[in-house]
């Protein structure tokens, strides 16, 4: 399987980097707005004034928690710390 690149420090939802899923500013509005909570609990969504911006290692943890809902998915960012460790 590909490894990923690594994600950004942070970037606003209004301007959603092509190579972060879901891939597309629409599409990430609907999954800030869907799970909002669960962003904002694994620290991945803040307020910047009136910006929502997405923290890069916040957002990994969410994906992480999201992990087993998508078989043989590895998030690269997070690899590296399971090696060290």
């Amino acid at each position: 399987m590909p490894k990923a690149a690594p994600l950004p420090h942070s970037w606003p939802v209004s301007d959603w980097p092509p190579g972060v899923y879901p891939g597309r500013a629409n599409s990430a509005r609907w999954l800030v707005r869907s799970h909002r909570d669960e962003l904002m609990a694994c620290g991945a969504l803040v307020r910047v004034g009136r910006e929502l911006v997405v923290l890069g290692e916040g957002f990994a943890r969410f994906l992480a928690r999201k992990i087993d809902r998508v078989e043989g998915f590895e998030i690269a960012p997070n690899a590296e710390r399971r090696e060290a460790a």
